[in-house]
């Protein structure tokens, strides 16, 4: 008898482990797509905060190639073309600085061809709560302070945080966030000023097709048009 409940018992708890396995597998696969899209949608919707309308006649989001380059973290990338009556006007640079405190810190940055910093926002990030998270712009407004800063490879000593003898504020209790958000513009800009006329010649590499896609990053371009109007 309490041979038959010990089986019974194994069987019952070995179909609830196959079940619940079952249920976590669908609901990764089945929201994996989701998540994947909201980050492409949350990549674009910043590229308008980035480079002003004023710079760009084209649609930003239709307009890339996509490096592998060192200098820009880990992984592929893309840099987004911005063209003021189809000349050249400013980059939208993907980058990924992989020494976070608690990883890798993706972000984008937008540089005129002169070399100016438009603007620098992060997308993704898993630094600490209170600490870290001031690289966000809904928490702080540090990552404006890359605005206006005009880069050359001459002259380095400045794109490092103050502890370091540069010209960024590093955060209280948390100086290896910032120092790494600003590794990673630096050496995106320079990968910019080596490689900037080829970024603009390349073949376009953008995928974004789909109509529901298109639609969806000009109505948030519009809001954030507006958003400025407002200001």
């Amino acid at each position: 008898m309490l041979k038959d409940s010990l089986v019974k018992n194994g069987a019952m708890l070995g179909a609830f482990a196959i079940v619940t396995t079952a249920l976590i597998a669908v609901t990764f696969f089945g929201t994996k797509d989701t998540i994947e899209e909201q980050k492409k949608r949350k990549l674009l919707s910043v590229l308008n905060e980035v480079v002003p309308n004023n710079l760009h006649t084209n649609a930003l989001y239709a307009d890339c190639t996509v490096t592998d380059s060192k200098l820009l973290g880990p992984g592929q990338h893309a840099i987004y073309r911005a063209r003021l009556d189809n000349s050249p006007s400013a980059l939208v640079v993907q980058a990924t600085a992989p020494d976070g405190y608690s990883g890798n810190i993706d972000m984008v940055i937008g540089v005129n061809t002169q070399l100016e910093v438009l603007g620098v926002r992060v997308v993704e990030h898993k630094e600490t709560p209170g600490l870290g998270d001031k690289v966000e712009l809904a928490i702080s407004d540090w990552i404006t302070s890359f605005a206006g800063k005009d880069f050359s490879s001459d002259n380095l000593a400045p794109w490092q945080v103050k502890k370091d003898g540069g010209e960024f504020d590093q955060f209280t209790g948390a100086t290896i966030t910032p120092r790494a958000v600003v590794s990673a513009v630096k050496n995106a800009l320079l990968y910019v000023e080596t490689n900037q006329q080829a970024l603009f010649d390349a073949a376009n590499a953008c995928d974004i097709t789909d109509t529901a896609d298109v639609q969806a990053v000009k109505s948030q371009a519009a809001d954030y048009q507006t958003s400025e109007e407002q200001i």
